[in-house]
């Protein structure tokens, strides 16, 4: 029965969210990405232990760890925006051509010149919270992160767009792509914080 009962909630909870996005697209996609990057961003701390470090260190673990916040920052400012501009970009050059070929040019440019930008500001917004501040130690981590990032992002982007396009209406994709990039950087956020505790922990011994 709360199943059931469920269900129209989340429904209309989804009808105000896509209308929401329709009346005021920009400030949906920032807010949307803050909550999802700050909300992945405590997750990853949890799942790679760095919490437990964190905690032992100040004693408490403070609910509003720094990192968290700057990481709901990126979201509402960089990320939210930057993708909202990007897809409007590519949606008013899409605009001027037809055929069967503007699917093919839409994937094409979305892994090829909208996924590499974003996947590079992303590398970069999480080496400098992670307090690398010299354009040295910037370019070094998106030179070690980037590319495999990229690699993994190319195999399954396409794959979610084609899910997308297959199974779901045109207005709930942007809810379907947060969830799966939610998904997928929650996975290389927790991998990249393993790999940083493990460095850290090799040094120390």
């Amino acid at each position: 029965m709360a199943i059931v009962a469920s269900q129209p909630v989340l429904g209309s909870l989804l009808q105000a969210y896509l209308h929401s996005l329709d009346r005021h697209p920009l400030v949906t996609k920032a807010l949307t990405s803050g909550i999802l990057q700050g909300l992945q961003e405590q997750l990853a701390l949890v799942l790679s232990g760095t919490s437990r470090s964190l905690s032992s260190k100040k004693k408490t673990w403070a609910l509003l760890n720094p990192k968290v916040v700057q990481m709901t920052l990126y979201g509402l400012l960089i990320s939210g925006p930057m993708g909202h501009f990007l897809y409007a970009w590519l949606s008013r050059w899409l605009a001027k051509r037809s055929g069967p070929m503007v699917p093919v040019l839409m994937l094409l440019v979305s892994n090829l010149v909208i996924s590499p930008i974003q996947n590079a500001v992303y590398v970069l917004a999480m080496a400098y919270i992670a307090g690398q501040r010299s354009p040295k130690q910037l370019l070094t981590t998106l030179h070690q992160q980037w590319p495999g990032l990229q690699k993994v992002s190319c195999v399954l982007f396409p794959v979610v767009q084609l899910v997308a396009s297959k199974l779901l209406h045109p207005n709930h994709w942007v809810p379907f792509f947060n969830l799966m990039g939610f998904v997928f950087g929650l996975y290389f956020n927790t991998l990249l914080k393993r790999q940083r505790r493990k460095t850290l922990t090799e040094k120390k011994d």
